[in-house]
């Protein structure tokens, strides 16, 4: 199934805009929109302050819409790690060669399910317990090994 990116109408610079001032509608931030929003902020600085950026981001305007419950730390986390090993020029050819495993079940490839729906994956970090995620992180030219919390 085809991830939709519902705010691609939006250029990058609105898509942030309207996300940051929580004005974007919820219909129009779906799972493509949450990773296009981590692909931006990853090429916009280094890991952690992209991955922090992204979590700030979905919690403001998750709490600005009375939907604060849909925040998922570990989920979160792990997409914006994941897509950081990725090297593609854009986030549409990301999309275009990575669509067809962009969805949960490639997070069951490194956590079980019923760990990732639990209350500490929930509210913090908790590692995979099926395989290790790649530690391979891209930064402009460098090479990076994140620390998640």
């Amino acid at each position: 199934m085809a991830v939709t990116v519902a705010s691609a109408h939006l250029d990058d610079r609105a898509f942030l805009a309207a996300l940051d001032n929580c004005s974007l509608p919820l219909a129009n931030f779906r799972h493509g929109d949450h990773l296009r929003l981590a692909w931006l902020q990853l090429h916009r600085s280094d890991f952690d302050e992209a991955l922090q950026d992204v979590h700030a981001g979905i919690q403001r305007y998750a709490a600005h819409h009375g939907v604060a419950h849909i925040f998922h730390h570990t989920i979160t986390s792990a997409w914006v790690m994941l897509l950081a090993t990725h090297g593609e020029p854009t986030f549409a050819e990301f999309l275009q060669q990575n669509d067809s495993i962009l969805n949960k079940e490639l997070l069951h490839r490194f956590w079980t399910p019923a760990s990732l729906s639990s209350a500490e994956a929930k509210s913090g970090w908790l590692p995979p317990d099926r395989e290790k995620l790649p530690s391979r992180i891209l930064c402009g030219d460098q090479i990076y090994l994140p620390h998640v919390s």
